[in-house]
C-alpha cells in the first residue's frame, strides 16, 4: 500500500472545499449587503442603480446632455454594513457608488480616471428630481 499517495490523497480530500470557496469570488457580493437599488438624481446627473439575476447594475446619465449616458454591469462590492461600496470598471475608468444604509436616501457617486484623477464626486438623492 502506498501511504504517500493515501496521505496526499486524505489531505486534499480534507482542504479541497476550504480552498475553492477561499478562491472563488462572490458576483457583486450584493447578497451579503442591502444595497441601494433606484434612481438618484441631482441638477445635473441621473444614476439609476438595479440588481437583477445576480448582477448589480449601473446606469449613469448627464441630465444636461441626454446624449451622455453609460450602461455598466458586474459590480465588486467592497467596504461593510455600515458603509458599502460598489465599483465598477470601464476600460479604466472606475465608477464608485458609496452608500450608508442609515442613511438610504442619498449615494455618493465618483469616477476615477485611469491615472486616478477623481473626475467626478457628486452626492446624489433619491427621487430628487
Amino acid at each position: 500500500m502506498n501511504y504517500k499517495a493515501l496521505t496526499l490523497a486524505t489531505i486534499l480530500g480534507i482542504s479541497t472545499p476550504a480552498i475553492i470557496d477561499v478562491a472563488m469570488t462572490k458576483p457583486a457580493l450584493a447578497q451579503k449587503f442591502n444595497f441601494p437599488n433606484g434612481t438618484y438624481t441631482d441638477k445635473d446627473w441621473r444614476v439609476t442603480l438595479s440588481f437583477d439575476n445576480n448582477v448589480y447594475y449601473y446606469y449613469g446619465e448627464n441630465r444636461r446632455n441626454p446624449n451622455s449616458y453609460i450602461n455598466l454591469s458586474g459590480a465588486v462590492a467592497s467596504g461593510n454594513n455600515d458603509r458599502q461600496v460598489y465599483t465598477w470598471n470601464n476600460n479604466g475608468m472606475k465608477y464608485q457608488v458609496s452608500w450608508r444604509p442609515s442613511d438610504p436616501s442619498f449615494i455618493r457617486v465618483q469616477v476615477i480616471n485611469p491615472k486616478g484623477k477623481e473626475v467626478l464626486n457628486r452626492v446624489l438623492m433619491s427621487g430628487g428630481d
